[in-house]
């Protein structure tokens, strides 16, 4: 599943996963509507923008884990500042699982099929 408000953003980025037929992709402009997609049918990875209106990436994270919507999420963020308000460890996830926009999308496929692998 992949998250972002930004429509080129998100186009380009499932754009660009859909060509290498590894993964059924979904995606949302929106938190909200994103946990509405997850409740009919839970996805492994979450690729997630931290800016989103309404409910922001890391409530969204929150809530798909609690939930247990989303079992792995991944930022891809074009915020500079987002370390001084968001602590990702507390989020479940590490260094590596943190994009800048823009950013190698083969970096972020590799992220990705490192998660699905550990399942």
């Amino acid at each position: 599943m992949i998250i972002d408000d930004e429509e080129h953003i998100r186009s380009s980025l499932v754009g660009f996963l859909e060509d290498f037929e590894e993964f059924d992709l979904r995606s949302a402009h929106s938190a909200e509507e994103a946990l509405e997609q997850l409740r009919l049918e839970p996805a492994d990875v979450c690729v997630v923008d931290i800016r989103l209106p309404a409910m922001n990436g890391a409530e969204f994270i929150r809530a798909a884990a609690e939930q247990g919507l989303c079992a792995r999420s991944i930022l891809h963020t074009g915020s500079t500042d987002f370390r001084r308000y968001i602590d990702i460890g507390e989020l479940g996830l590490g260094e590596e699982d943190v994009f800048q926009k823009p950013c190698d999308g083969m970096a972020i496929l590799e992220r990705i099929r490192r998660v699905v692998r550990k399942g």
